[in-house]
């Protein structure tokens, strides 16, 4: 985690941190003050916040694939192991769920004005909620029945999304109550599971998944080796690749442009900075703090495609290709430009509609067009000769 969150939270993205937090909390307050009581869909809102809230936080139990044969024989021990595992994953979780309570507290304030007593309520309703949660996970890593109880759109949505209804329209008493008559039974519930057998391969399964997921995070600021893509064909974009003629001079572009598309690491990289900047600047207002924005989601979407440039260097036909080094270079020129310029445009698009100021419009589609060509025509060369 220190060796990739080192990476994650350099200059560049830090910066980008303080201004999309200035933005949304201006944006929020901006929004608070336009709130009365008495709206209908405020409730709906808590709601769905609330229990996307519950979801942040999974049980760590670090084991691996060679786990299931070195620690089989101590399989015995697994039960306390997983409590103390429990405690550790619960009390960040928990960490998780009161500062979103914590950010959702003025809304709900704004919105549907509640005593204290009835917040402190909603509050260990959550926590209570959660706590279940990771008893329903301590419960799958042995082996369980199927029924029910073990479907996670039940016990992870559908439950949990009934106790914080009653909580928010009828009363959070009565949902504190609930939740807690759920804990209750899963605890009951868990105590019959761990009499079973320990579920290696689900727990092993369950681990890698949880792992996988904060890989793909890192993998927006940096190549992570742990996490190996799988090429898909994606055959709503031939329309697209046909565009590209099979000639010797478009080798490398032919090469390039299958390569990007069907790589789920760099194609998933491209897609996720791109819909996160347009939602960005869909709630950022200003003159110009929309275009810093753009012109910082620009720079780390060119600067996380670069070292797709040397994507196929392991595989030796392509060094056998009779076509010169600058003709490589050109092409992958040609397709870092054509992206960048449709992830600018998409950009464009989001500033217009959110600010409809012709003065943002025109400073934001200059400075990208700028930074673009700059990308490609100079920063890309010198990452390339400090490569050789």
């Amino acid at each position: 985690m220190f060796k990739y969150l080192r990476l994650v939270f350099n200059d560049h993205f830090v910066f980008a941190l303080l201004i999309m937090i200035g933005g949304l909390g201006l944006a929020y307050s901006n929004g608070l003050k336009q709130l009365t009581t008495g709206l209908w869909w405020p409730r709906l809102i808590v709601i769905v916040v609330m229990l996307v809230v519950l979801q942040l936080g999974r049980l760590a139990t670090l084991l691996k694939d060679a786990d299931v044969v070195f620690l089989l024989p101590r399989e015995q021990d697994m039960r306390q192991y997983l409590t103390s595992a429990r405690w550790y994953s619960e009390g960040l979780a928990l960490v998780y769920q009161l500062l979103g309570l914590f950010i959702l507290l003025p809304f709900v304030q704004a919105t549907m004005p509640l005593s204290v007593e009835m917040l402190a309520a909603l509050a260990v309703t959550q926590l209570v909620l959660k706590d279940s949660l990771f008893t329903r996970a301590i419960g799958m890593r042995y082996q369980v029945a199927p029924g029910w109880l073990t479907q996670p759109a039940v016990v992870k949505w559908f439950a949990p999304a009934i106790v914080l209804a009653v909580s928010v329209y009828v009363s959070p008493l009565l949902g504190l109550l609930l939740s807690i008559v759920l804990d209750a039974t899963l605890w009951l519930l868990n105590r019959r599971w761990l009499a079973q057998a320990f579920n290696w391969w689900r727990a092993i399964a369950l681990e890698n998944s949880r792992m996988m997921g904060i890989y793909r995070f890192f993998n927006l600021f940096t190549n992570v080796p742990m996490l190996k893509g799988v090429a898909k064909r994606r055959r709503y974009l031939d329309g697209l690749l046909a565009l590209v003629k099979r000639t010797p001079g478009n080798a490398y572009l032919y090469l390039y442009s299958r390569g990007i598309v069907r790589s789920g690491e760099f194609s998933g990289l491209y897609a996720r900075l791109t819909v996160l900047g347009m939602v960005l600047l869909y709630f950022v207002r200003g003159t110009w703090l929309p275009v810093l924005l753009a012109a910082l989601f620009l720079y780390l979407i060119g600067f996380q495609l670069i070292p797709f440039y040397w994507q196929f260097d392991d595989i030796v036909f392509t060094h056998l290709y009779p076509i010169p080094d600058q003709v490589r270079t050109n092409s992958f020129k040609r397709l870092l430009r054509t992206l960048l310029f449709v992830t600018a445009v998409l950009f464009l698009v989001m500033v217009i509609v959110a600010n409809q100021q012709l003065e943002v419009i025109g400073i934001t589609a200059v400075v990208e067009v700028v930074e673009v060509l700059l990308m490609v025509q100079s920063y890309l060369p010198l990452r390339l000769r400090k490569k050789q």
